[in-house]
């Protein structure tokens, strides 16, 4: 059973709303733009990873969650978390295309594209590790002793070079297989435990909100593109006329033009506003 369904994170928007409002001779556009692409690339990966889930039958009641953030020595946030009478799995998402290698001494993923240039990104074998340390932490101090099961998940078809010789490596194809094959014995939940527990991370859940995103990049205010944004063309510099917004550039009137521009400051700016930063911006 799903307990909270697959959603896009309101970062996505952020990032996205920055990106356009960045003037392209900037010197972080790239790092944001790249951030932008990974993000709804790996939003992308956990929603279809997330479809498999909602097809899965076990015979025993579970329940799943998308994007949970839960709070120990610090914030960690799982892609998806499973729970059971019997177990927990934490299953950590890709949506990296190329050739993959896990390299240890440093732990890394590599991955090399055709064209040859290779990437490196941190690994998500020590993010698995960390992940199950603190969910352990946390259902300890429940007194709640399950064994908490944890698999890298490519949510699209990757070479897989090199695995990591202690992490289970699975595509979406292979989940539930996977589950169906960890060994069961006696329950170590009640239903009504289960379900107190469901209750309690669904609670417990902290959104990421890295707001003021440029805050958050180090980006000064001064720097970011004012303006609203046609809703056709994209052109940030939609005029005001009476009781409408008209673009130069495609010719189109929208009387609601404005409503993204709003969204957008509260993003990249602060989550007050007066009159005067609403007409400044």
């Amino acid at each position: 059973m799903i307990a909270k369904k697959y959603s896009t994170t309101l970062y996505v928007e952020a990032l996205k709303a920055l990106y356009k409002r960045l003037p392209r001779k900037h010197p972080k556009l790239k790092w944001i733009q790249d951030e932008y692409h990974q993000k709804v690339a790996g939003d992308l990966g956990e929603e279809v990873v997330m479809k498999v889930l909602e097809q899965v039958q076990l015979p025993y009641k579970f329940y799943v969650f998308h994007n949970i953030s839960l709070y120990t020595e610090s914030l960690f946030q799982m892609d998806i978390l499973l729970i059971s009478p019997y177990y927990a799995v934490i299953f950590e998402v890709k949506n990296i295309k190329g050739e993959i290698s896990f390299t240890t001494n440093p732990l890394q993923l590599v991955r090399k594209l055709e064209t040859g240039e290779i990437n490196t990104y941190d690994s998500p074998v020590l993010q698995l590790e960390e992940y199950v340390y603190h969910l352990n932490q946390l259902l300890r101090g429940k007194y709640i002793h399950l064994p908490i099961y944890s698999a890298i998940v490519f949510a699209f078809t990757s070479y897989i070079k090199t695995s990591p010789s202690d992490t289970v490596v699975l595509s979406r194809k292979e989940i539930k297989s996977f589950l169906r094959k960890i060994k069961i014995d006696k329950p170590l939940l009640s239903s009504e435990d289960l379900d107190k527990l469901k209750d309690w991370i669904l609670n417990s859940n902290y959104d990421f909100l890295p707001f003021p995103i440029c805050n958050h990049f180090s980006i000064s205010p001064e720097s970011i593109i004012k303006g609203v944004e046609c809703v056709q063309c994209g052109l940030i510099g939609m005029r005001k006329v009476s009781h409408n917004w008209f673009c130069p550039c495609c010719k189109i009137y929208h009387k609601k033009a404005y409503e993204q521009a709003l969204k957008d400051y509260f993003f990249i700016y602060k989550n007050t506003m007066t009159n005067k930063n609403a007409s400044n911006f």
